[in-house]
């Protein structure tokens, strides 16, 4: 494959890909930086994430024609190497080893495919509950489970767009994504992060920011930050000392970096 002659030079604030608007390929992101945003329902651009060199964009376009979900634009000179279907087939056949991170992006992608297929089934069977039965309470998750949604926007598109999904397994780890964890995660074993953050302004996202622990039926969450991490308005942070916290039965807002943070979640224990 000559990758020479797909790599394309981005001009700063140009868009790359547009929300609605259909891919044309995949892109690798060579050099530079650019930003994930969507037009939310007031009709104001958000921005969602930032994404560095070796992380990859366009690559539902390998597997479906459906439009973009979000608009891709370079936050300064960027540099990209964009390959059709067609391209990556060959480029797959030729030398795995040159598009393994779309092959990783897509295992995400799919995997949270399949965790939103497991949502919905799970909204259709409570829903068929009330149904049948009005006066029957709604079906909740098991006890001792512990779920995590997302508060704000951010958080939400780092959780794949998940309205919620349960942590199946324990220590859960959350910091910002690195392409060097990437590489030594994927597929045997998960060295790195359960949840990748791609961090944006002012960035207080750590590479190793927090994680849950579970001790008998306690769950615990551990800050591990450089700025600490906000539970229920209480900050931890290694520093101080104060850096682990009990969480009680019920929702825990948990912001990473500072109390205001756009990436914002809600854990629950049930």
């Amino acid at each position: 494959m000559g990758k020479a002659n797909h790599l394309k030079i981005i001009a700063p604030d140009s868009v790359i890909l547009r929300e609605g608007e259909s891919s044309d390929g995949v892109y690798i992101l060579k050099k530079g930086r650019v930003s994930i945003s969507r037009v939310n329902r007031g009709g104001q651009e958000v921005v969602l994430a930032e994404l560095g060199k070796g992380e990859v964009f366009g690559e539902m376009s390998l597997i479906s024609h459906l439009p973009c979900s979000a608009t891709v634009k370079a936050m300064g000179e960027a540099e990209v190497l964009h390959l059709s279907k067609r391209q990556f087939v060959h480029a797959v056949a030729g030398n795995i080893a040159s598009v393994e991170n779309v092959l990783r992006a897509l295992y995400r992608r799919m995997r949270n495919m399949n965790l939103r297929v497991m949502e919905l089934e799970h909204q259709l069977a409570t829903q068929c509950v009330k149904l049948e039965d009005a006066t029957q309470a709604p079906a909740t998750a098991r006890p001792g489970t512990v779920t995590v949604a997302g508060v704000t926007e951010q958080a939400k598109h780092a959780l794949g767009d998940l309205h919620c999904f349960a942590i199946e397994k324990f220590p859960f780890r959350v910091g910002r994504w690195s392409i060097t964890q990437e590489k030594v995660s994927w597929f045997f074993g998960r060295k790195g992060n359960d949840l990748d953050i791609h961090d944006i302004a002012p960035y207080g996202v750590s590479r190793h920011h927090c994680f849950l622990e579970k001790k008998g039926s306690g769950v615990f969450l551990i800050d591990t930050s450089h700025l600490g991490t906000w539970v229920d308005d209480e900050r931890l942070c290694k520093k101080s000392g104060f850096d682990k916290i009990l969480l009680g039965p019920g929702s825990h807002k948990i912001c990473l970096g500072s109390r205001d943070s756009v990436f914002t979640f809600e854990f629950a224990v049930h």
